[in-house]
């Protein structure tokens, strides 16, 4: 075969699973829109390894969100492909309950494609605050991220599970604001949902001396992990933050990728298969170290509402059995 047949015949290829590939896509070129969530946060990192690691098929068009909640909504009102979100708020919303409960407007169509990262509670003061325990936050002014982020509602929900949301000062800040607004005693305190470390509290400790609190307690008291049983325990390892030198105990939530029920299912699969595979797992775990916790012996951890078809042809082609609530 000469040269310009052979150059021919790979273009055709080419353009042949280029075509299987988007086939019956829902948007008219190459492009998925993916929300991630606020500055400094993991949601944003992961948006930004995901594009990397599908190569530009698609190319991620990456839209600002103040987090979990309002990625949902936008997918549920067609605004969006796909979304990083906490699996808690996902599971909420397919199901109807809390915030999402809308009897005219179902959200059970959305579908996950796996777990990201581990999601873990961190409420932060300074060393020298006079809030020491949970209990102590009562007539503070605590920064507890945008309205409608995973942060916000974890915390409130914990507040509220706890019988103390109205004795509290809640701030609507996040993100590197908030520890630039603890420092400057803006707030008394602040509160992420985030991995281990992370960029917001790194900055704080960077330059002041910080107390983390115990969380687990006060979930386990208020009967946090029986009304939402997406969360659990976890502690996070002393020397996670320069200066906090014992473990301490939190709750923990899930980020994971979400995406319309309506994608195409051979799209999906393709991209499950380019993200979740070992290379892709490598491209992740440069841009966070988080992403190591990635891959098939962890996929559908914390997924408690149904797969998209795509990422649960993957999965089971991969040997994973799929449980009953993950099933398309």
């Amino acid at each position: 075969m000469s040269n310009l047949k052979q150059t021919l015949r790979a273009i055709a290829i080419a353009l042949a699973l280029a075509g299987c590939l988007f086939a019956g896509t829902s948007w008219s070129s190459p492009v998925a829109s993916m929300a991630g969530g606020f500055a400094g946060g993991t949601f944003n990192d992961f948006v930004a390894g995901i594009s990397q690691a599908l190569r530009g098929n698609p190319s991620i068009e990456a839209v600002p969100s103040p987090g979990s909640v309002e990625n949902l909504n936008r997918l549920r009102a067609g605004e969006l492909d796909m979304a990083v979100t906490f699996a808690g708020d996902a599971y909420l919303a397919f199901n109807g309950f809390d915030q999402f409960d809308d009897e005219e407007q179902p959200r059970n169509d959305i579908r996950a494609i796996g777990f990201l990262y581990s999601a873990v509670s961190q409420i932060v003061t300074l060393a020298d605050s006079d809030i020491a325990t949970f209990d102590n936050l009562v007539g503070k002014r605590i920064g507890v991220g945008a309205i409608g982020s995973g942060t916000h509602l974890s915390i409130e929900r914990l507040l509220r599970q706890a019988g103390i949301l109205n004795d509290v000062t809640l701030v609507h800040v996040s993100g590197i604001a908030a520890s630039e607004d603890l420092q400057a005693g803006r707030i008394d305190a602040y509160h992420v949902l985030l991995g281990t470390p992370n960029a917001t509290v790194r900055h704080t400790a960077a330059t002041h001396d910080i107390r983390i609190l115990d969380t687990m307690a006060a979930a386990i008291r208020a009967g946090l992990f029986d009304r939402y049983p997406f969360y659990s325990p976890v502690v996070i390892p002393s020397g996670t933050y320069r200066g906090v030198d014992a473990d301490i105990p939190a709750f923990k939530d899930a980020g994971i990728w979400v995406v319309r029920d309506d994608l195409d299912e051979q799209l999906v699969y393709e991209m499950t298969k380019a993200v979740f595979g070992p290379a892709g797992v490598a491209v992740m775990t440069m841009v966070t170290p988080l992403a190591a916790d990635m891959g098939p012996s962890t996929a559908l951890r914390s997924v408690a509402f149904p797969l998209h078809a795509g990422a649960a042809r993957y999965w089971e082609e991969v040997g994973l059995q799929l449980p009953a609530a993950a099933k398309p």
